[in-house]
């Protein structure tokens, strides 16, 4: 049972334990990097992330969301914290929820952390029609149903985790909330109390675009207790307020660098969307429209030729 605990307090911190049978790493040639994580990440069939490609998914009509306290700012200071491979924000216990949009049950928010990569054609964990973005935000939550996040990570219907795609553009002051203190928790496994701030400003402004699948964590133990919600619209943030994310460390030498795990196979899952994702129809581009006139132009030409010489 102890041992059980702590893989699940390792895959929800996203914490690596350095060398040893448990531990892990993104290293992608490491020998404890992603393509060789044991456990449920590897003999799983619902792993997260997943690439999202209009061509599988299903339209699929969800209810309304309903957000307890996301636009409130608490009285309760956040713990903010180098984790040594990811940023994460703590929050006060019990006082975030999320339901409806289609999840079964009441969620807490207990946390959220960000993926990211040192270029901005890498960084989300999942991607969408193959487009990476430079980063991806987590919100972790937990049902009430059960004790607390780390029994709840164990169980099907346990988690429930928002995720949003975030783009390099204009700076985004509801980022600077939490990334303006990034200095205090530049090395890794190191902690800062912050102000807390509302939640909402976080998430793209239309979220009622979203996709749905089942899925796991993406980091180990990898448990596949995740019903996801991937927002499609994305968030822009400045390139300063990314390289204050790309300054963190893993400890006093090393970068995080990269913190993501490579998309897993979606195999019999169905990925559903809230709304039409069907293309719409082709229009002709500019050179297929000039070819066009050319060629009518070329059959008009002859056809006064033939009607002159018959004439």
């Amino acid at each position: 049972m102890a041992k059980f605990l702590f893989l699940a307090f390792i895959g929800l911190t996203g914490i690596s334990i350095g060398l040893g049978t448990d531990s892990w790493s993104y290293c992608s040639n490491c020998a404890d990097g992603p393509l060789r994580w044991t456990g449920n990440c590897a003999s799983g069939k619902s792993q997260s992330p997943i690439d999202i490609s209009f061509t599988n998914v299903t339209y699929k009509s969800f209810s309304d969301w309903n957000w307890q306290n996301y636009g409130s700012t608490l009285s309760t200071k956040f713990t903010q914290e180098n984790t040594g491979s990811a940023l994460q924000v703590n929050l006060p216990d019990k006082k975030f929820f999320v339901s409806g949009g289609g999840l079964v049950g009441n969620y807490t928010t207990a946390q959220f952390h960000l993926h990211w990569g040192p270029e901005n054609g890498q960084g989300s964990e999942h991607t969408l029609n193959g487009e990476k973005f430079a980063a991806e935000i987590h919100f972790v939550s937990y049902n009430v149903k059960y004790p607390n996040l780390t029994y709840a990570a164990a169980q099907p219907d346990g988690l429930a985790v928002l995720g949003v795609f975030i783009e390099v553009g204009s700076p985004n002051s509801a980022y600077d909330k939490f990334l303006n203190y990034t200095s205090k928790v530049v090395n890794g496994n190191t902690t800062a109390r912050i102000a807390p701030f509302p939640l909402s400003p976080l998430f793209p402004s239309n979220t009622s675009k979203f996709y749905r699948y089942q899925g796991s964590l993406t980091t180990p133990g990898c448990f596949e207790s995740v019903t996801w919600t991937v927002f499609h619209d994305s968030v822009k943030i400045s390139a300063s307020q990314v390289a204050a994310i790309r300054g963190l460390m893993m400890n006093d030498t090393d970068y995080i660098g990269l913190n993501y795990r490579p998309t897993q196979a979606l195999n019999t899952r169905t990925v559903y969307a809230s709304f039409d994702v069907s293309p719409a129809t082709e229009t002709p581009t500019v050179a297929d429209s000039a070819a066009g006139v050319k060629i009518t132009t070329s059959l008009l030409l002859l056809m006064l030729i033939g009607a002159l010489f018959l004439n």
